[in-house]
């Protein structure tokens, strides 16, 4: 996928935090560029001030098998608990709902952590956040010129 249309993707993407104690036991939608109070005041609630949405599926935007990426996002799984980062289950979902992926919503993850997560598992971009701002698109590689 080429530069635009890939950000694109990810602009047209909605990132759904499922419901979990963590996150005031409701679904979130996050968005690129967009706030997001309701999750800053759960994140708050828990001494969390910053956040990381990630996932291991389709590593350099390239679709992989159902088993490939299960695997993957295992591993992720098991070095956010190893860190000790518990993430929420999450999925990000295209709004044509043509593609989505199985992802980790991550309280209290800085956004060099983030990124370096992020490029672990050769992911082009992950989303990250703090409180009382808006959802970022971090490239964790060589970013898309605008």
């Amino acid at each position: 996928m080429g530069d635009e249309p890939l950000r694109e993707a990810f602009r047209a993407t909605g990132y759904i935090v499922r419901a979990h104690p963590g996150v005031g036991d409701v679904k979130h939608v996050l968005r690129v560029g967009a706030p997001h109070p309701r999750l800053d005041a759960a994140l708050t609630a828990h001494g969390h001030t910053s956040w990381a949405f990630l996932t291991a599926w389709n590593p350099h935007a390239r679709a992989r098998s159902a088993r490939t990426n299960a695997r993957l996002q295992r591993g992720l799984l098991d070095l956010l608990e190893a860190s000790g980062h518990p993430p929420v289950s999450a999925v990000g979902v295209a709004d044509d709902r043509g593609w989505f992926e199985e992802s980790l919503f991550v309280p209290g993850m800085s956004r060099d952590e983030a990124r370096r997560m992020g490029g672990l598992f050769r992911q082009k971009a992950v989303l990250w956040g703090r409180v009382d701002g808006v959802a970022e698109l971090l490239w964790c590689q060589e970013p898309p010129l605008p």
